[in-house]
């Protein structure tokens, strides 16, 4: 498989939520849950970041290994995805695009780069809607090891191919890039009233 794996990153402490942000509900749907089901309709595996048991069937619970933070969560998932890319998103994002995810891995089928991940147009990197190649292995191993966490560092070290703000905007950005932090993002969340709960109908076919 080229980019047949994704990971949710949910290992995070949610000290701004103040409750574990794998318990957020959007229209009386588990949040969580319902990503899972989404990218389960796009990917023939589907890994969680979580450092605990999960109670889902289907669903590969992996813990950290060297360091913390989402990339020592991507660095794990890289070890364990059955795919040569693997797609990565976090827990509190219910709005994922899967016409943005085939995107970005046409774009990995005809370049091979290292990465494939979106700048925002205030410059940032989106790193939580990308594909991460298992060629980061090494790169996100000596990061790690450095005690260096920003994934902001690393991109800039590997070849990248950087999905502009002008092109992701065709794919519904201000909603896919959303997430929630606070109740009052929660809230926001649910005023935009394009929740990915019920599933969005985006065609469902499992990439290899």
């Amino acid at each position: 498989m080229l980019t047949g794996s994704a990971l949710i990153l949910a290992g995070g402490k949610s000290s701004r939520m103040g409750y574990d942000k794998k318990q957020l509900r959007l229209g009386g749907a588990s949040v969580f849950e319902s990503l899972v089901a989404r990218l389960k309709t796009a990917f023939g595996e589907v890994l969680v970041s979580a450092n605990e048991p999960l109670a889902l069937p289907g669903v590969t619970a992996l813990r950290d290994g060297i360091g913390s933070g989402p990339l020592a969560g991507v660095y794990q998932g890289l070890l364990r995805c059955g795919s040569d890319y693997l797609y990565v998103t976090a827990c509190d994002m219910p709005f994922l695009s899967l016409d943005y995810i085939r995107h970005m891995q046409e774009l990995i089928r005809r370049e091979r780069v290292d990465a494939c991940v979106a700048r925002r147009e205030d410059g940032r990197y989106e790193p939580f809607n990308s594909f991460f190649g298992k060629s980061c292995i090494p790169p996100l191993r000596e990061a790690l090891l450095r005690g260096e966490y920003k994934i902001s560092l690393l991109l800039d070290r590997i070849h990248t191919h950087i999905v502009g703000a002008e092109a992701a905007k065709q794919f519904g950005d201000a909603d896919m890039f959303f997430n929630i932090n606070y109740a009052a993002d929660l809230a926001e969340a649910a005023r935009r009233g394009r929740s990915a709960l019920p599933l969005r109908r985006e065609s469902a076919k499992h990439t290899r």
